[in-house]
């Protein structure tokens, strides 16, 4: 199983399986707004230490470098391939 990280830490070009999110409520609500809920699968389009550049749900978004620290995810099942 792969590694569980924040979404900061994924390059551009990965799908990542969304599976905790902080608890903090604000964070919590914003990102739920966004769709962004565990089990999501999202894909990293930009990273660069600034804002992440996300694609979820059909939709594009940005947020914030410290927001996308607070989403733990790790790489899609179908994405990671048997070494």
């Amino acid at each position: 199983m792969a590694p569980l990280h924040c979404l900061a830490h994924f390059p551009p070009g990965s799908r990542v399986r969304v599976e905790a999110i902080c608890d903090c409520p604000k964070a919590r609500g914003r990102l739920f707004a966004m769709g962004i809920t565990p089990g999501t699968v999202v894909e990293v389009t930009a990273c660069c230490g600034g804002p992440v550049c996300l694609r979820a749900r059909g939709a594009c978004l940005s947020i914030g470098h410290g927001l996308a620290q607070k989403v733990m995810g790790r790489l899609a099942e179908d994405c990671v391939q048997a070494a």
